[in-house]
């Protein structure tokens, strides 16, 4: 449920045992901008059908406030215009560089890089299917 500042501006409150932010929604005339996109899709998708409850214009813009990843994970989810800072740009341009698809996993798996420790990364199976122990 989205809490109501005023007239124009709403906002979704923080999850820590989900590590969620909160994100606002600040609504003009037109547009309504969004702040900050959430930590992953379904982060961002809880917020867009709680804004779709409001009677509030289209999302036009969303604004990343900084490059923590609870805050920008969620932003392909909107289908708006996204306004960073260039620091911020660069350290999403560095996440979209890693890959967690399912080569790469193989790819990387049983790979030691600790120093002192051992530590082997193995494919197990368990309820869920194929995991990482």
């Amino acid at each position: 449920m989205l809490n109501k500042l005023s007239d124009t501006i709403y906002y979704l409150s923080n999850q820590d045992d989900k590590e969620r932010p909160t994100l606002g929604l600040v609504c003009g005339e037109q547009y309504s901008l969004i702040i900050d996109a959430g930590n992953s899709v379904q982060h961002a998708k809880d917020f867009l059908i709680e804004i779709e409850k409001l009677d509030v214009p289209p999302v036009k813009y969303v604004v990343i406030t900084h490059g923590h990843w609870d805050h920008f994970l969620g932003t392909n989810e909107f289908d708006a215009a996204v306004i960073v800072n260039s620091r911020t740009n660069e350290i999403i341009k560095e996440w979209e560089s890693y890959s967690f698809d399912d080569y790469s996993l193989q790819k990387n798996e049983g790979i030691n890089e600790l120093g002192d420790l051992f530590m082997e990364i193995i494919k197990t199976i368990c309820q869920t299917g194929i995991i990482l122990s």
